[in-house]
Protein backbone atom coordinates (compact mmCIF):
# COMPACT_ATOMS: atom_id res chain seq x y z
CA UNK A 1 0.00 0.00 0.00
CA UNK A 2 2.81 2.43 0.80
CA UNK A 3 4.40 1.80 -2.57
CA UNK A 4 1.84 3.90 -4.41
CA UNK A 5 0.84 6.30 -1.62
CA UNK A 6 3.77 8.72 -1.98
CA UNK A 7 3.54 9.13 -5.77
CA UNK A 8 -0.24 9.54 -5.55
CA UNK A 9 0.09 12.28 -2.89
CA UNK A 10 2.73 14.10 -4.89
CA UNK A 11 0.74 13.91 -8.14
CA UNK A 12 -2.36 15.22 -6.36
CA UNK A 13 -0.24 17.97 -4.79
CA UNK A 14 0.97 19.00 -8.23
CA UNK A 15 -2.59 18.96 -9.62
CA UNK A 16 -3.82 21.15 -6.76
CA UNK A 17 -0.97 23.62 -7.26
CA UNK A 18 -1.69 23.85 -10.98
CA UNK A 19 -5.38 24.47 -10.24
CA UNK A 20 -4.60 27.11 -7.60
CA UNK A 21 -2.22 29.01 -9.88
CA UNK A 22 -4.71 28.77 -12.75
CA UNK A 23 -7.36 30.36 -10.53
CA UNK A 24 -4.89 33.08 -9.56
CA UNK A 25 -4.25 33.79 -13.23
CA UNK A 26 -7.96 34.29 -13.88
CA UNK A 27 -9.30 37.72 -12.97
CA UNK A 28 -11.31 38.15 -9.79
CA UNK A 29 -15.09 38.47 -10.04
CA UNK A 30 -16.14 41.88 -11.27
CA UNK A 31 -19.29 43.92 -11.15
CA UNK A 32 -21.85 42.71 -13.65
CA UNK A 33 -24.23 44.74 -15.80
CA UNK A 34 -27.02 44.60 -13.22
CA UNK A 35 -24.79 46.19 -10.60
CA UNK A 36 -23.77 48.96 -12.99
CA UNK A 37 -27.41 49.51 -13.88
CA UNK A 38 -28.35 49.73 -10.19
CA UNK A 39 -25.58 52.27 -9.61
CA UNK A 40 -26.65 54.41 -12.57
CA UNK A 41 -30.36 54.33 -11.70
CA UNK A 42 -29.52 54.93 -8.01
CA UNK A 43 -31.43 51.84 -6.90
CA UNK A 44 -29.86 51.60 -3.45
CA UNK A 45 -31.57 48.37 -2.37
CA UNK A 46 -30.57 46.45 -5.49
CA UNK A 47 -27.08 47.95 -5.44
CA UNK A 48 -26.55 46.82 -1.84
CA UNK A 49 -27.72 43.29 -2.64
CA UNK A 50 -25.54 43.01 -5.74
CA UNK A 51 -22.48 44.48 -3.99
CA UNK A 52 -22.85 41.97 -1.16
CA UNK A 53 -23.13 39.19 -3.75
CA UNK A 54 -19.95 40.46 -5.40
CA UNK A 55 -18.13 40.57 -2.06
CA UNK A 56 -19.30 37.03 -1.31
CA UNK A 57 -18.04 35.76 -4.67
CA UNK A 58 -14.67 37.45 -4.09
CA UNK A 59 -14.29 35.91 -0.61
CA UNK A 60 -15.36 32.47 -1.87
CA UNK A 61 -12.70 32.67 -4.58
CA UNK A 62 -10.05 33.67 -2.03
CA UNK A 63 -11.15 30.84 0.26
CA UNK A 64 -11.00 28.32 -2.56
CA UNK A 65 -7.51 29.41 -3.58
CA UNK A 66 -6.30 29.31 0.03
CA UNK A 67 -7.84 25.87 0.53
CA UNK A 68 -6.15 24.58 -2.62
CA UNK A 69 -2.74 25.81 -1.43
CA UNK A 70 -3.26 24.35 2.06
CA UNK A 71 -4.38 21.00 0.64
CA UNK A 72 -1.43 20.97 -1.76
CA UNK A 73 0.95 21.68 1.11
CA UNK A 74 -0.61 18.91 3.23
CA UNK A 75 -0.44 16.41 0.37
CA UNK A 76 3.14 17.40 -0.40
CA UNK A 77 4.21 16.95 3.20
CA UNK A 78 2.27 13.70 3.43
CA UNK A 79 3.81 12.45 0.22
CA UNK A 80 7.34 13.16 1.35
CA UNK A 81 6.72 11.70 4.80
CA UNK A 82 5.25 8.52 3.36
CA UNK A 83 8.37 7.89 1.28
CA UNK A 84 10.05 5.09 3.15
CA UNK A 85 13.73 4.93 3.77
CA UNK A 86 15.84 1.95 2.79
CA UNK A 87 14.35 -1.23 4.18
CA UNK A 88 16.74 -3.96 5.21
Amino acid sequence: MHGWMAPLCLVLCLALLITAFALLAIDAPEANVDLHRARVTRDEAMRDVLEEDLKTRIWLRRGLIAALFVAAFALGVGGFLSVGGSRR
